[in-house]
């Protein structure tokens, strides 16, 4: 397919989907803008990870931020456990591809979450802003047998400490691929055409109907989602919510509406900057291991021609 066959194609797609939003304005209602006058907490994790003979090292930063505001505007802010957090490194042995990509969000979700729990107990947030969903996603679930198990199981046992404190919680999703709405399309695409700014669908439950929730189901069974359209230029967000719906969404609104064509809450792209890695970190880590521990690179890292 040449690039003018392929350009056609893609305005007849959009016009599907304009289509089908139109069909749907039914599931769209307005946001309220609020004044903030509360206390905000957010989390994310950075994440290296790197592959030497026969282990899969990772590298994790967990960093948490608090402000608060008065009259929409911050008063005073804070970072956990500092703003350059110390940063962790774990190993594991004799994993297949498939229980890498495990180990290594399990990894990162163990941090990130046991780092949301030290933020509750240290400052009583109105609410919590987590970096991506509010469950780990079912590719991140080791079955029984997996040596991998245990940690997962520690990350639950992290989440259900957490849900059960008296805040509201909300896992912000920037680029969702979801597809709830429609199977042409994802629902992020969907909503840049149905949702003007200042606006979000309904919510809607955590869980398909009638898919398998296993061990998360007493955790996702009271979880809530939509999607929002703080900024009219951006592609809307989906946020995750344990708490109240529409007090989660003015919040969000209100944090993350800071131009035309970029709508993020302020306080998690802080978290973001506090927790970022630099891949040197790792290079030498590896090298460390490398020439103290006799581990071997692998072979495809070091052919001398492609």
């Amino acid at each position: 397919m040449d690039i003018d066959s392929l350009i056609s194609e893609i305005h007849k797609s959009q016009n599907s989907i304009q289509e089908i939003a139109m069909q749907m304005t039914d599931k769209v209602c307005k946001v309220e803008p609020s004044s903030l006058n509360l206390s905000v907490c957010a989390v994310d994790c950075g994440l290296l990870a790197h592959r030497m003979h026969g282990v899969d090292i990772t590298v994790a930063r967990a960093a948490g931020v608090h402000f608060v505001y008065e009259n929409s505007k911050i008063k005073t802010f804070d970072h956990h456990p500092s703003k350059v957090p110390k940063s962790s490194v774990e190993l594991m042995s004799a994993l297949d591809e498939h229980e890498a990509n495990v180990f290594r969000s399990l990894v990162r979700l163990n941090h990130e979450i046991t780092c949301a729990n030290e933020l509750v107990e240290k400052y009583s947030p109105n609410i919590l802003l987590i970096d991506g969903s509010l469950l780990p996603v079912p590719s991140d679930i080791p079955t029984k047998a997996s040596k991998l198990y245990p940690l997962y199981q520690e990350v639950i046992s992290q989440y259900e400490k957490l849900y059960s404190s008296k805040c509201l919680f909300a896992g912000v999703i920037k680029d969702s691929r979801a597809q709830r709405f429609s199977e042409k399309c994802s629902d992020s695409v969907l909503c840049y055409y149905l949702l003007k700014s200042g606006e979000r669908t309904i919510e809607m439950d955590y869980f398909d109907p009638g898919s398998p929730k296993k061990d998360l189901s007493s955790l996702g069974s009271k979880i809530k989602f939509f999607y929002i359209k703080p900024s009219k230029s951006d592609i809307p967000l989906r946020i995750e919510v344990l708490g109240n719906v529409d007090e989660a969404a003015k919040i969000v609104y209100a944090l993350s509406a800071i131009s035309d064509h970029f709508a993020y809450p302020a306080i998690l792209i802080e978290a973001d900057m506090c927790a970022a890695l630099d891949p040197v970190e790792i290079e030498s880590i590896e090298a460390t291991l490398q020439s103290k521990a006799g581990l071997s690179p692998l072979r495809r890292n070091f052919r001398p021609f492609r």
